[in-house]
């Protein structure tokens, strides 16, 4: 994997300004929020900013939709992922791949003192790597990389869909 910066670290790359909700708020809430952001998950925090968990469109159908509660009654805490895998700043973008891959997650809570401070996607980390010039390197990091790579081209972004243009 060829990083713009050998050193990179997620500190430099996560997302600061990341939306979040608060566990006593409603499925419906949180998915009207994602679908208004156009985002496919969301942190959980405390009142102090204190990760909690991560609640995504998915688990939205599976644990609220697919077994009959009802969006607008169902709490977040109901059906979110609590405790989720994170990540402190410090980390190396590298390692943060690795988590994202062992874990199969595609984003990645970055927290200090168990408070949230960013978010980071395998998105992210795509757009500053170059991609591993050895098309037949067996590492883990490249190719998970190289897979985002493929994945951002072939995701339709909300601005900039020439085709459907969403």
């Amino acid at each position: 994997m060829v990083l713009k910066s050998k050193h990179l670290m997620v500190k430099e790359v996560m997302e600061r300004n990341v939306f979040t909700v608060y566990p006593d708020e409603t499925a419906f809430h949180a998915s009207v929020l994602m679908a208004s952001h156009h985002i496919g998950s969301l942190p959980v925090i405390k009142e102090d900013g204190t990760l909690l968990g991560i609640i995504t469109d998915r688990d939205i159908l599976t644990r609220c939709n697919a077994v009959g509660k009802d969006v607008r009654k169902t709490k977040i805490f109901e059906c979110m992922t609590a405790n989720p895998v994170r990540t402190v700043p410090s980390t190396s973008i590298g390692h943060a791949t690795l988590i994202m891959g062992e874990y199969g997650i595609r984003r990645l809570p970055i927290v200090e003192h168990d408070k949230l401070v960013g978010l980071i996607s395998i998105a992210d980390i795509a757009e500053v790597s170059d991609g591993c010039p050895n098309k037949k390197c067996p590492d883990e990091t490249c190719i998970l990389v190289d897979m985002a790579k493929e994945l951002q081209k072939s995701s339709h972004s909300y601005q900039s869909c020439d085709s459907c243009h969403l």
